[in-house]
């Protein structure tokens, strides 16, 4: 993307951490969940950092989360609606967010107490930085993502690749300003073969446009056990069409991009075979085709990397 859509209209001019109590912005997609999305809301109750809002984008087609978002009303909650696609419903928080950092939180995540306050902490002290990336733990504590983590520090366009993903992204309204929407043909729900990427698109287009990113896994998002074997043979494929989309869009070269496929992708499928586990061999030899796949394929829809268009803001 060459730069933020003409109808972008975030609300801060500079993005800057001005004053001693930033705003934070957390737009959470959300669609048949609601104890999940109760568990991330009651974190946030618990945040020993206050001057936030929650903008719920609410995808559902009844007002199940309405009793939910009520018995919450301590918190600064905004409820819009957008049709289905989370990077339809990222951008449509996007067009309303009014803070001086933004992060874009899962529906089934959680936050430890201290983390708002850690991660504002983080941003006064590295000026020089744009975004942060954190890890991704699951509720007993163990890294989940990245699995194969860079070192901790200033990410590259090969490194990001290895611990981007949005439920661990905190962004500063400057890069938000000029990085704009999120690709709307990419990501769970957008209705295109590719359905994931579209935090792995938004992270590079920001590297590409100038911006700083920094990797720090001392900082901690928590998020359910993702690992299980039914759950990745049923998104593998698609999920990893989107990745490989994404090194296309991008420009990654074709060799680099055969080197992952099958060092880490079909050495994966081998590596699971000798082990015994001819069920997950399966499920690294769909990521190889969905990865292949992916690169190689040319969208008949909006390109990823061109201008995003937004839906209109719709209000609960």
């Amino acid at each position: 993307m060459s730069g933020p859509h003409p109808e972008f209209a975030y609300k801060k001019t500079d993005g800057g951490l001005q004053g001693s109590r930033p705003k934070i912005s957390l737009i959470v997609a959300t669609c048949n969940r609601v104890s999940e999305l109760e568990r991330l809301l009651a974190s946030l109750e618990e945040q020993t950092y206050k001057n936030f809002e929650v903008v719920v984008v609410d995808q559902n087609r009844d007002d199940r989360l309405v009793p939910l978002l009520q018995k919450h009303d301590g918190l600064a909650i905004r409820h819009l609606r957008s049709e289905l696609g989370v990077s339809r419903a990222r951008n449509a928080g996007l067009r309303v967010c009014a803070g001086e950092l933004v992060a874009f939180p899962d529906d089934d995540c959680w936050y430890p107490d201290q983390l708002l306050a850690e991660i504002v902490k983080w941003f006064e002290a590295h000026p020089d930085f744009d975004g942060l990336l954190t890890a991704i733990r699951n509720p007993a504590s163990v890294a989940m993502v990245p699995k194969f983590p860079p070192r901790p520090g200033p990410c590259t366009r090969k490194s990001v690749l290895r611990c981007a993903a949005s439920v661990n992204t905190f962004w500063r309204g400057r890069l938000v300003k000029q990085v704009g929407f999120f690709a709307e043909d990419l990501g769970l729900g957008s209705g295109s073969q590719y359905q994931s990427g579209e935090d792995l698109e938004y992270a590079i287009r920001s590297l590409g446009l100038g911006f700083h990113l920094c990797y720090e896994p001392a900082f901690t998002v928590y998020h359910p056990e993702i690992s299980s074997k039914e759950r990745l043979r049923k998104r593998a494929y698609s999920y990893a069409m989107g990745v490989g989309h994404v090194w296309q869009i991008h420009g990654y070269p074709w060799w680099w991009c055969l080197g992952e496929i099958v060092m880490r992708s079909l050495g994966g499928s081998v590596f699971q075979l000798c082990k015994g586990d001819p069920q997950r061999s399966y499920i690294y030899l769909l990521r190889a085709a969905g990865q292949f796949r992916g690169f190689i394929s040319r969208s008949k829809e909006v390109a990823a990397g061109s201008d995003v268009h937004p839906m209109a803001d719709d209000h609960a």
